[in-house]
């Protein structure tokens, strides 16, 4: 009985508290227009930060490997078709078979310069959808909400991107690792809502084929996640076909990828040591060393506590509804190390620090499980209301971290000219056809447009593809600054 009294007046308590609440939040003016000031601000930051960025798309112009994927050049010779394209890359360079099948397909149909930015356009759509699934799935949010923690998160990574020029505005690289973000997440939201369906098993088989197909250490990074799933899954003796099926899928396509003859061609090419085990523990140390620089940026930080707020947001429509799974968060704890583990493999098999479109990725795939460890994290802080002018506060710093960051400010200054006038003189220079081609290197590029590479020598291989789309016999640049990339 009084067990039952205590439930009561803990149920009636909880009741009264949540009517105060309610008046207190709709009793007085000032705080309705609190509390609508802070549901407005971010998703109006969010669109004033993202318009100059993709505005930018559209005057983004190709740049080195563009140009071989639209004439569909291998060692600056035209191929008769992509699939032929795609097998000599795979023999003889990179084992991403999907990646480049995708490119030379998506440039060499069309106008290159007027589909460019529609691409670039595509791409950074689809990492965008695949967050908002993400953000659905795993920390059970609504559409609208699900929408807004994914655009939080897709701004911040915007503000911290080192090389924004390579890593938004080269659809080469955009598509090499930042494609595969996609296909990724999309993957990973599907096996945390399995179905017992045949159309969901032979979905989640061609994802999990496509991943490593697309990029080796997004599938290494699959192959360590289905694994330790799998093994999770035996233990709890738990029903994980999905998870069975995935391991095997990607591990069968990865290696499919890494014991390609390309891979080899290209590591005895571009590594001058390979497996540097002799100086394990500097890499090591070298790949944490990312992972505490990682967890000092401010945009992410502050994001990670909008995202936070956002989930919390829901109790407010729906009183029942409970924090994340705590699992997300231990998981997300696990992700994060397994991600550095994965820098420092990498390091030490090649030997080398890991260049900046490398480094891009693991940042995107660390800081989503971040928000993950914030988001679901601790249950206490999840079950505190906060005010709206704490809202209001946290939603006006993120605005000004977005809106004062120093990529924010380079895309408006390119988008008000220097863009634009780059666009039309490369749009003339591509409607040139036939004889020797000879362009006039620019005084300067616009802060976020990648340098196309072009140099005064006729015999570079970036001006050889060029001439093979343009159908000229040589094209050179005049006082080019530029020099011939390896």
């Amino acid at each position: 009985m009084s067990l039952q009294g205590n439930e009561t007046k803990s149920l009636l308590t909880e009741r009264v508290l949540l009517t105060a609440d309610t008046r207190q939040s709709h009793g007085s003016p000032g705080s309705t227009v609190l509390a609508w000031l802070s549901r407005i601000m971010l998703p109006v930051a969010l669109g004033a930060f993202l318009a100059p960025f993709f505005l930018l798309f559209f005057y983004s112009v190709p740049a080195a490997d563009d140009f071989c994927n639209a004439s569909l050049s291998f060692n600056m010779v035209p191929q008769p078709s992509v699939t032929a394209l795609t097998w000599l890359y795979y023999t003889r360079w990179s084992p991403r078979w999907l990646t480049y099948f995708l490119l030379g397909h998506a440039l060499s149909h069309g106008d290159i310069l007027r589909t460019y930015g529609w691409l670039l356009l595509l791409v950074a759509l689809t990492n965008l959808a695949a967050l908002w699934y993400f953000c659905a799935t795993a920390f059970n949010l609504p559409r609208g909400k699900a929408f807004l923690a994914a655009a939080v998160f897709y701004t911040a990574w915007i503000v911290a991107l080192g090389s924004p020029d390579q890593q938004l505005y080269w659809l080469t690289n955009v598509v090499v690792y930042s494609f595969p973000l996609s296909t990724l997440l999309v993957l990973l939201s599907l096996l945390l809502r399995p179905r017992r369906t045949a159309w969901y098993y032979g979905v989640v088989v061609l994802l999990a084929i496509a991943v490593p197909a697309q990029q080796e250490i997004a599938g290494t990074f699959l192959c360590l996640i289905a694994f330790v799933a799998a093994v999770c899954w035996i233990v709890r003796r738990l029903p994980g076909n999905h998870w069975y099926l995935t391991l095997l899928a990607s591990t069968i396509s990865t290696a499919v990828v890494v014991l390609s003859p390309g891979n080899a061609i290209r590591a005895a090419a571009e590594h001058k040591h390979l497996w540097d085990i002799a100086h394990f523990p500097r890499w090591t140390a070298h790949a944490f060393y990312h992972g505490l620089d990682w967890l000092s940026v401010p945009a992410v930080l502050v994001g990670a506590l909008c995202i936070l707020m956002i989930c919390q947001s829901r109790r407010d429509l729906d009183v029942s509804a409970g924090p994340p799974p705590r699992w997300v968060a231990i998981a997300g704890l696990a992700g994060m190390l397994a991600v550095l583990c994965e820098c420092a493999w990498i390091e030490m098999a090649t030997s080398s620090w890991l260049p900046d479109r490398v480094v891009m990725w693991f940042q995107f795939v660390f800081w989503l499980l971040l928000v993950c460890v914030v988001a679901a994290g601790a249950p206490e802080i999840y079950r505190v209301r906060f005010s709206s002018i704490t809202r209001l506060a946290v939603s006006t710093l993120f605005s000004a971290t977005l809106l004062t960051s120093a990529n924010f400010r380079s895309a408006v200054s390119d988008i008000r000219g220097p863009a634009q006038s780059w666009w039309r003189v490369e749009a003339s220079r591509l409607r040139q056809r036939g004889s020797s081609l000879e362009y006039e290197a620019p005084a300067q590029y616009p802060k976020l447009a990648k340098p196309q590479m072009l140099t005064d020598d006729s015999g570079c291989w970036v001006n050889r593809c060029l001439a093979n789309y343009l159908h000229a016999p040589t094209v050179l640049v005049t006082h080019s600054k530029e020099e011939c990339p390896h």
